[in-house]
C-alpha cells in the first residue's frame, strides 16, 4: 500500500503544479491588465467610424459609443461594442479593432436594399430580410419563408433578361408549389411555372422583340405551353392575334 501511493505521488504532484501554474498565470495577466490600464496615456481618446454609410443614422451611431465604449484601451469589450453597432438599423455587419495608442476602429457595412418583402421588412443584395424604413421604390419579393435568397438571385437573372426589350421585374412571388409569377413594368403578370421558368421567359423576350408593341401592352401572358404562349392583353385589343407562336385568349 505504501508503495502504491509513493507511485501516486509524483502524479499527484504534477496536477497540483499544474494547476498552480495556471492560476499564477491567470492572476498575474490579470494583474498586469490591471496594471496597464491604470498607466496614464492609454485612454480611449477616439471611437472611429469606416464605411459607406447612406442610410445609417450618426446620431444612433453616436448614441452606441456613447453606451457601450467603456474601459479603456486594453479593457473596452470590443465583442459587445460589435454587437450593439449590429443592432443599429441599416447596419448589415460591423467590425471593431483597437488602433494603438487610444483608438477603436469600427468598419461599418450597410444593407444594401434590393427588394420589398413585406410591409415591414425588406430583402438585401444578400438575399436577407431585414427590417428598416425606406420610401424609395423597389420591386416587391414574395414567397415562403426562407426562400428570399432564392427569389433574390431568381430576380437579378430575370432583370437580365428582360433588359433586352427595355422592360423590368416590378414583382417576383413564389408559391407554397414553387410556381413563378412575375409582374413586368409594363403592367404584364407572366405566368412561369415550375419548370424551364428561364426557357420560358427567353421566349417570350423573343417575341416582343419580334412585335415590339406588346412591350406597352397590360395583360397576362401564360408561359407554360411547351412551344408557345396563351395571352391574354387587357382593353379593346384583348382578343387581337398578337404573334404566331403566341396563342390570345
Amino acid at each position: 500500500m505504501a508503495g502504491k501511493n509513493t507511485k501516486q505521488n509524483p502524479r499527484t504532484l504534477k496536477w497540483i503544479v499544474a494547476i498552480v501554474v495556471v492560476l499564477a498565470v491567470g492572476i498575474g495577466a490579470n494583474l498586469a491588465l490591471n496594471w496597464m490600464g491604470s498607466l496614464p496615456g492609454i485612454a480611449l481618446r477616439m471611437v472611429s467610424i469606416k464605411g459607406t454609410l447612406k442610410h445609417v443614422e450618426p446620431e444612433a451611431l453616436q448614441f452606441v459609443v456613447r453606451r457601450t465604449v467603456q474601459g479603456n484601451f486594453f479593457t473596452a469589450d470590443v465583442r459587445a461594442v460589435r454587437a450593439e453597432f449590429e443592432n443599429v438599423p441599416w447596419v448589415r455587419a460591423a467590425s471593431v479593432r483597437r488602433v494603438w495608442p487610444d483608438r477603436l476602429e469600427v468598419t461599418i457595412e450597410e444593407h444594401a436594399p434590393l427588394a420589398r418583402w413585406s410591409t415591414e421588412t425588406l430583402v438585401n443584395t444578400h438575399g436577407e430580410i431585414f427590417r428598416a424604413d425606406y420610401t424609395g421604390e423597389l420591386p416587391r419579393f414574395a414567397g415562403p419563408v426562407g426562400s428570399e435568397k432564392e427569389i433574390a438571385e431568381a430576380y437579378g437573372e430575370y432583370r437580365e433578361m428582360l433588359k433586352e426589350i427595355s422592360l423590368e421585374p416590378r414583382e417576383i412571388a413564389l408559391s407554397a408549389r414553387r410556381a413563378w409569377q412575375v409582374k413586368l413594368s409594363s403592367g404584364m403578370a407572366l405566368e412561369l411555372g415550375r419548370v424551364d421558368m428561364r426557357k420560358r421567359l427567353g421566349r417570350f423576350v423573343a417575341v416582343v422583340k419580334q412585335v415590339p408593341e406588346l412591350k406597352e401592352r397590360r395583360g397576362r401572358a401564360d408561359l407554360r405551353y411547351p412551344n408557345g404562349f396563351a395571352l391574354k392583353l387587357a382593353g379593346a385589343a384583348a382578343n387581337r392575334e398578337a404573334t404566331g407562336n403566341a396563342k390570345t385568349q
